[in-house]
């Protein structure tokens, strides 16, 4: 099967969607992924570059929206054994820790008009100008994004804010308030995943 059809068809597939709240506001289509080369197998050849684009754009904000750990058994306890890696800020007994990416969601990988994705140069612009500004503004609201998965949910894809997005690979519809990156949070023990969420919306 050609890989225009085969993107065809995973398109055609009932869109996700894992939030629900968020009352006067349009949800928004996009497209999760767990690695470039998924991405580019189910696109056309003439598209695969924006694969890589999307996924250095979710790579570069990684180290800035990445939950912050003081050490590596904190971020593990969240995230699993192996699971983290050093982040790039530092505290006075040595660096923070942080999750490793599990997979990325492109915000506007197709144009629903004609099939296409927008300019790899447009993207790389939004990578350059950081979590705010011009990169936060793609035409459907949905800024390209690494996504994790906690120790304790294995199965879902989550934002860097711990905001559930997939269970599997594919197109998802989100709302776009929900999903938009910020700077990463100093997170303790506990902080990240199904548990954590389940506490918050009980004010716990």
């Amino acid at each position: 099967m050609k890989r225009s059809k085969k993107v065809a068809l995973m398109l055609m597939v009932p869109t996700t969607t894992m939030m629900l709240a968020g009352c006067g506001e349009d949800p928004a289509e996009a497209v999760v992924f767990s690695s470039p080369e998924e991405c580019a197998s189910l696109v056309a050849s003439t598209s695969a570059d924006q694969c890589y684009a999307d996924y250095r754009a979710a790579q570069a904000l990684h180290p800035q929206v990445a939950p912050k750990y003081q050490n590596k058994a904190e971020c593990e306890n969240d995230f699993g054994s192996g699971q983290c890696e050093a982040a790039p800020q530092q505290h006075a007994g040595g660096s923070f820790f942080m999750p490793m990416m599990m997979g990325y969601m492109a915000g506007q990988m197709f144009n629903r008009q004609g099939g296409a994705m927008p300019n790899p140069a447009q993207q790389e612009e939004r990578t350059a100008a950081g979590t705010s500004g011009a990169a936060a503004n793609p035409r459907n609201g949905i800024r390209t994004q690494p996504l994790y998965k906690s120790r304790d949910d294995r199965g879902t894809f989550r934002t860097a804010t711990n905001t559930p997005v997939a269970r599997q690979t594919g197109p998802v519809t989100v709302r776009p308030s929900q999903v938009q990156p910020r700077a990463g949070q100093f997170a303790q023990r506990g902080g990240f995943g199904a548990q954590a969420a389940a506490r918050n919306s009980y004010g716990g």
